[in-house]
């Protein structure tokens, strides 16, 4: 249900429908593909592209979320697979978090990795825009 926070005095019904069709979706994907995919990018991308609902009373709450129920369903799940879609799209854009959790998350992921041994030589490569011999 609504859970109480000082700062916030309403909420927008449509971000509640979203994260569940997106927390869904994301238990259907193959675990390889699922761990290269931010929640939160998917959440984003298809919250701009639907309607909001706000509601700053438990009566509000019911009212939007009905109305979410009946009326958006199906555009939230046609949204949110597009959002999948392009996400999947640009796996390699760089994504700095807003928040410092999700930043020391990524942080420690980043520190496990590095401790493989990786054995990368650049003077193997050429640089970009370098003709070969």
């Amino acid at each position: 249900m609504i859970q109480t926070n000082s700062q916030k005095k309403y909420i927008n019904i449509m971000e509640e429908m979203v994260a569940k069709e997106v927390n869904r979706k994301m238990k259907l994907l193959p675990q390889k593909l699922a761990k290269y995919i931010n929640g939160a990018d998917v959440e984003t991308y298809a919250l701009n592209r639907l309607p909001v609902l706000y509601a700053c009373s438990q009566e509000g709450w019911q009212f939007q979320t009905k109305k979410a129920e009946k009326d958006y369903q199906q555009k939230i799940a046609l949204v949110v697979n597009r959002a999948f879609i392009a996400v999947q799209r640009d796996l390699l854009k760089k994504s700095t978090p807003l928040f410092r959790e999700e930043t020391k998350k990524a942080s420690s992921e980043t520190q496990e990795s590095s401790k493989q041994n990786l054995n990368w030589h650049h003077s193997r490569y050429y640089r970009l825009g370098c003709a070969r011999s």
